[in-house]
Parts: C-alpha cells; structure tokens; sequence
C-alpha cells in the first residue's frame, strides 16, 4: 500500500506499507518513508535512524535536528493510518 502526501511547500512524502510475516506466521508491518523536493526531483529513502547524539540533546535541538527522518516529514499518525489501511487491505484484523 502506498500513500503520496503533498505538503504545502510543494515536496512530497510517500509512505509504502507492507505487511511482512514473521515466525509462526504472524503479521507485522513495514513502513517505508520516502521523500523528494517537488514531482520533478527523484523519491530519496528517508532514515529511521536518530541522531548519533540524541541523547545529550535539549529538547529543544532534539525536536530541530534529533529525530529520525522518517518523524520529522511523517507525523505518527500518518505513520499509523498507512499501517492500518495495509492491514485492511491485507484482510488482516487488528
């Protein structure tokens, strides 16, 4: 499943959810966070990695420059609306 968001500033975030399944048989979801400047730019793998020094941040610069990526162009619960239509369409109950 695959969501295209338009920002107002133009660029564009894709979010791709798959469900995966692990041992046993048990459904999981796996989100993938793309992002590029305008239409006209190539899709760029965001990180879900955050910065090496989160930890020693203020609340503040970890807010500007600490997070991963993927939370920085994705709000959570566009991350969780992805992971819930997957499922649906996957047939799989919550």
């Amino acid at each position: 499943m695959q969501q295209i968001l338009t920002r107002a500033n133009g660029s564009q975030v894709r979010i791709t959810a798959s469900i995966m399944f692990g041992r046993g048989l048990t459904p999981s979801v796996d989100l993938y966070v793309h992002h590029r400047e305008t239409k006209g730019h190539p899709w760029k793998l965001a990180n879900d990695r955050p910065h090496p020094d989160w930890r020693t941040m203020s609340v503040d610069d970890y807010i500007k420059r600490g997070r991963a990526e993927i939370f920085r162009l994705c709000s959570h619960g566009e991350l969780f609306r992805a992971g819930a239509l997957a499922r649906l369409e996957a047939g799989i109950s919550a």
